[in-house]
């Protein structure tokens, strides 16, 4: 599995990429993490000084690949970056 790694990040963009997490119950309590949802193992690393966020799905059940995941998680923080330029 592959890590995901996005720049330009700031705590306000993370601060709202938190709250999107939330929403889809994966609490992101901490700047370094790991959340389980349905079988499924995300673990995240976020550096402000940096405004690097870096994830990775590193489990999934046998009936979703984590490419799947990833290509999610991809989708879903580009809007972020998308939305805040």
């Amino acid at each position: 599995m592959s890590k995901l790694s996005f720049r330009g990040i700031t705590s306000d963009l993370f601060a709202r990429l938190r709250r999107k997490a939330a929403k889809y119950g994966i609490p992101v309590r901490r700047p370094r993490g790991e959340a389980v949802r349905n079988g499924v193992v995300i673990q995240w690393n976020y550096d402000p000084g940096a405004e690097l966020l870096e994830v990775e799905c590193v489990r999934t059940p046998f009936w979703i690949a984590p490419e799947t995941i990833n290509s999610k998680l991809s989708e879903e923080i580009e809007s972020e970056l998308q939305r805040a330029a």
